[in-house]
């Protein structure tokens, strides 16, 4: 939905990255000065089983202040709108009103903040909630956009979803959080991003973030 003119993705910001265990992972900046943004440190890098030629993804990057999460579904598991998959069937928070695909990548938190999504796709393109950001020409769409408490009445308020559907275009594949605003029941936020790639979980993560910080949250490589 459409968004104060002042929003935008070309906003100067700082992003970050470093080793996880068990992961592939990096350091990452792009200019610019926000006061409330951090310093990057040296890139870093490791081969690891996540980036084996049996998995549909490689060259996995993690923001160093996220948390793994562990996966807690089951097959009688009932399906949540949380960014997680919680039934175990490869899909998203299915039946929640947006769409799963050969690559997903979902956010949801535990606020009433206004957090956005944005992911970078093979083509160069950045899905966000502009209207004419929403697609990407080679099949990409931001097909749920929320904004917290700046309108709660919206069903699913509190998460945000992009897909691509199959046969999704291999390549590298970017994605970023930024909290826009608290909307005046937020503050601190807690962030879920989980992501599937050819229905398998390439990894559920959470970050927390503060007002108007912005990150580089994970990339990865499809194959």
């Amino acid at each position: 939905m459409q968004r104060l003119s002042s929003r935008s993705c070309g906003s100067a910001q700082h992003l970050r990255s470093t080793l996880l265990t068990g992961l592939a992972v990096c350091v990452l900046a792009c200019g610019g000065a926000q006061s409330n943004t951090h310093t990057t440190g040296d890139l870093r890098s490791a081969q690891t089983q996540a980036s084996s030629d049996s998995l549909p993804y490689g060259d996995l990057q993690v923001n160093p202040s996220a948390s793994l999460l562990q996966s807690q579904c089951g097959e009688a598991s009932y399906e949540q709108c949380n960014a997680l998959d919680d039934d175990c069937n490869g899909i998203i928070d299915d039946d929640c009103g947006y769409e799963g695909g050969d690559v997903q990548v979902t956010v949801g938190w535990n606020s009433g903040a206004d957090i956005d999504l944005y992911v970078t796709d093979p083509s160069g393109a950045t899905l966000y909630y502009n209207e004419k950001h929403r697609r990407s020409r080679i099949g990409g769409h931001l097909d749920h956009d929320a904004r917290g408490d700046c309108r709660k009445e919206q069903r699913n308020a509190r998460t945000e979803n992009a897909y691509w559907p199959s046969p999704a275009k291999p390549g590298k594949y970017r994605v970023e959080l930024h909290y826009f605003s608290p909307c005046a029941h937020g503050s601190t936020t807690d962030a879920t991003v989980s992501v599937m790639v050819d229905n398998q979980l390439l990894g559920a993560y959470s970050f927390r973030l503060e007002p108007e910080e912005r990150i580089e949250a994970l990339s990865f490589v499809k194959r």
